[in-house]
């Protein structure tokens, strides 16, 4: 069995460390702030940071623009986005993460139309056993939660999930297009900004913002957007799309932690439950050589 961590690997892990916190910093942020306003103002961040910093390293290339796909990725990006912070307001941070995560046997069903990826018996197990694991960590056991309390924002992150899955996929895409991972990280994240806006423009209640709801902005846009966003273009460009949303499948662990330090939240049983069925679902999708081109 290899144990050796290539550079990309390294820098995926570290990518999701930093997302790992993101769902603490929005679960705290989205608690102070409206969540349209909120994602608007994370993104509008994170974009003038990269692009500064694309322009300091003499990278910044205007004709990236032009490509439709870099706008297709930003408007899905920012629907993922709305979903999970809208989501995030019903439900917990440990829940977020999981039911985000489920999107790595998504990834890989749809890179097997999309990037020619392999698809295996082990994807389709693992897209089961993934969808019992969402189905025990929405319903808490309790069929009757279906239509009352976290439910709906259960529901709203999961499809926040499923939205992520096709950006991952094409995002890739782009990647092997432009290999550059600043100016590239700067395009998606700048256009993701933009529509946002409307976004926030139609469906935010209000544009208060206090200390904490402004600190979390400010960390949300630098460290888990500009810089986690950078980190992951560069493992992507060595990376294949399942084989890389597996490794960054960590920040549920990350994220569990964090949200068990920093917000005092323990998951219950069935919690626990569901996201081992989720992880062991992970395990079977990373055990299908997907990384390999179909035949025929």
């Amino acid at each position: 069995m290899r144990v050796r961590v290539d550079k990309f690997e390294q820098v995926l892990l570290i990518a999701s460390l930093l997302w790992g916190t993101s769902f603490v910093a929005s679960k705290i942020g989205v608690s102070h702030v409206d969540p349209y306003f909120f994602g608007m103002g994370r993104w509008i961040i994170g974009a003038a940071v990269l692009v500064l910093v694309a322009l300091a390293t003499k990278t910044f290339a205007p004709k990236l623009f032009s490509k439709p796909l870099v706008w297709g990725l930003g408007l899905v990006n920012a629907l993922g986005l709305t979903l999970q912070n809208v989501g995030m307001t019903q439900t917990t941070a440990t829940n977020t993460v999981l039911l985000v995560d489920i999107n790595v046997v998504f990834v890989a069903v749809i890179s097997f139309a999309v990037l020619s990826e392999r698809i295996t018996k082990y994807t389709i197990y693992g897209l089961l056993l993934g969808l019992l694991g969402v189905g025990i960590v929405s319903t808490g056991g309790d069929l009757s939660q279906m239509m009352q309390g976290s439910f709906v924002g259960n529901v709203l992150v999961f499809a926040a999930g499923i939205v992520w899955a096709f950006y991952i996929v094409y995002q890739k895409k782009l990647v092997n297009e432009h290999v550059e991972p600043i100016m590239t990280s700067a395009a998606v994240v700048t256009t993701t900004a933009v529509f946002s806006i409307p976004i926030a423009l139609v469906f935010a209640s209000n544009v208060a913002l206090d200390a904490t709801g402004a600190w979390s902005m400010l960390y949300l846009g630098v460290v888990c957007t500009a810089a986690a966003w950078l980190l992951y273009i560069m493992g992507l460009r060595g990376k294949g799309a399942t084989d890389s949303s597996v490794i960054l499948f960590m920040e549920i662990v990350f994220a569990m932690v964090f949200a068990f330090l920093l917000l005092g939240e323990t998951p219950d049983w069935f919690t626990a439950i569901g996201g081992v069925l989720i992880l062991l679902s992970v395990l079977l999708v990373s055990a299908s050589p997907n990384g390999k081109k179909r035949e025929g």
